[in-house]
Formats: structure tokens, sequence, C-alpha cells
């Protein structure tokens, strides 16, 4: 094992110690499965202590209610819950324990916001009589600084170099796909020295950033027709991001991050060029959300994530106190 690999897993088994449930989340993203039109999802029928799944790979949810109106959490990880310590500690339970409605937990690991869209599409629920929430906004940011083509009609995905090269390469192994899925999950957040340390340009007037805009309002106007069909409500809720929050850090906050950043060693100027970016995005994304007439709220805003408690497993994921403090704004603010 090279010098770099031990470091990185010593990293990880120290993380482990502060964050044990994080074992759980790594085998689940090892576990991923091909889905078709989505690309990935989460493993059916899984059954770890911190997290279970159902038939179709969505995150178990608790506290459903007998003839309770039905209403949709959308997003990717942080909605899945990467980072609570069970089923019933992620947003969409804790939605399920403090409003009237039955939330189904509707986020996807590392999707983008079309993923996100597709995955409504294709549970179609026949009767949508409670809110949507669709709370993402970092990954398709990420996705659009990272290397490789991004399409205005098709998007980028994250693993979309392992899929070109898959298709091309259609006699490689089931161990190297895995190895292949895991680094680029990895690198996400800065596990790796791939992906994101390579980021386009600090600024975010690119050609493949304004391709995203397209994508990410084609996608917001699926997801208003839908509420408007089912005499609903739709609300973009931009997700909490360590670099956008100025957050007094905990100890256990600085450890983590800090393990984080030990393999990425550009991983620093990545996050300058993200904060950076922050306020012409959020600008960016309000105005498409007033275009397809969906309510905005960027929780980045709010005075409680930025409290020295802790909240965070990483810079995009939180804890149980995490999970709380997010679901209590989200119940104040859109009035649930």
């Amino acid at each position: 094992m090279s010098a770099s690999a031990k470091k990185s897993r010593a990293a990880v088994e120290q993380r482990n110690l502060i964050v044990p449930q994080m074992r759980d989340y790594d085998e689940l993203g090892m576990r991923q499965e091909w889905v078709p039109h989505l690309m990935y999802f989460q493993p059916r029928n899984a059954a770890l202590k911190s997290v279970s799944t159902d038939e179709f790979g969505f995150r178990n949810t608790t506290g459903s209610k007998s003839g309770a109106p039905t209403a949709l959490l959308v997003g990717g990880s942080s909605v899945f819950g990467i980072g609570a310590t069970n089923d019933a500690a992620t947003i969409p339970s804790l939605l399920n324990a403090t409003t009237k409605y039955n939330w189904h937990n509707f986020g996807g690991r590392a999707f983008n916001s079309t993923q996100e869209a597709i995955l409504v599409h294709l549970a179609n629920i026949k009767k949508i009589n409670g809110p949507i929430i669709i709370m993402s906004g970092i990954n398709n940011l990420i996705r659009s600084l990272m290397p490789g083509s991004f399409s205005s009609m098709y998007g980028a995905f994250f693993q979309q170099g392992l899929y070109e090269h898959q298709m091309k390469n259609s006699g490689m192994g089931s161990r190297e796909l895995s190895r292949m899925l895991l680094a680029q999950i990895c690198a996400k957040f800065g596990l790796t020295k791939k992906t994101l340390t390579t980021a386009q340009s600090n600024s975010p007037k690119t050609e493949s950033y304004a391709s995203m805009l397209k994508v990410f309002e084609r996608d917001c106007e699926y997801l208003q027709m839908l509420a408007k069909r089912n005499n609903t409500t739709a609300t973009f809720v931009m997700q909490p991001f360590i670099p956008w929050l100025n957050k007094s850090l905990t100890p256990q906050e600085i450890n983590l991050f800090a393990l984080l950043d030990q393999e990425a060693e550009s991983f620093a100027r990545v996050l300058r060029e993200l904060e950076q970016c922050k306020d012409e995005y959020r600008h960016d994304i309000e105005r498409i959300c007033e275009r397809v007439g969906m309510r905005f709220f960027d929780l980045n805003s709010a005075s409680e994530l930025k409290r020295p408690s802790w909240l965070f497993v990483d810079r995009a994921h939180f804890t149980d106190e995490g999970n709380d403090t997010v679901t209590e704004l989200l119940v104040r603010e859109l009035s649930l």
C-alpha cells in the first residue's frame, strides 16, 4: 500500500472514531446499484445499524401517520440523511414527528437537480396533497466546476467519467468498477486528490456554469408544474454548506474537516472558489425560482446554523443535532 493510501485510510479510521455511523454510509456507498434513467441509486433493502432502505432504495422514514397528507422532501445526500445515527434522526422522519404531513424521503446520494426531478417522476405518486420541498444546490455547482463535459440539454452528473469509461470498456470487472465508484464519491468532499482538486475556474462565469443554470431552471419548472397539478406548493431551499455559513466551528468539526483535507492538497483552494461563487450563485438560483414561481429560502442565512454547536459531520452533512436544527428552521420559516 502506498504512503498516500495509508494516510487516507488512517484519516478515515480517525474520522470513524468521532462519527462511527459513517462506516455504514461508506458501506452503503460501495453498494450503490445501477438504476435506469437515474444512473445509480442506493441499494435496495439495506439494513445497517445507522441506515436502512426499502425495496426501491429509498431511505426508510419513521413516524408516518394514517391518513395524513403526503409531502415530499427532495434533494441529495443531506436529504437522504448521511450523518444521521438512525433513520428516525433524518429530516423527513423529524418532519413526520413535528408536522401534520407524511414526508417521503426523496434523497439520492450525489444527485444533481435532474436526477432529483427524475426520481420524483419515476416514483409517480398519485396524490401529493402536502408541500414539495427541494433542499439542494451544492451538487449542481460543484459538478459544474469539475472537469468533464456539461451538456446544456443533459447536464452532467457525478461519476460520469466512470460510466463513460465503462461504456467504452464493457469488460471491466466489478472490483475495478467499485474502486472507481468509491474514489469518485470520496473525491466529492476531499478524501482523495482526484476530481475536486482540479476545478476549472475561481469564477462561476464558465460555459458549464451557464449550462448548469439552464438545466436547473428546467428541473425547477417540472417540479413547480407538478406542485400546481396537485394544488400544492413547491419551495427551493438552498442547503447549508460550511464554506457559505461563516459558522463558529466546534472542536469536533475542526478535527473532522482537517481529516477530510489531509489527502486533498488543493482542497483549500477549491473551498475558496466555492465561497467566492456563493453570492452570485445564490442570486442566480433565487432569480430562477422567481421566474418559475417557486418560493426560495436560503438556510445559509440562518443564525441557528452558525452557532458553536456540533451540527456537521463534514462540510455538507449533519449530525443528529444538525438535522434537528434544520427541521426546526423548515417548520418555522416555511410554516409547516
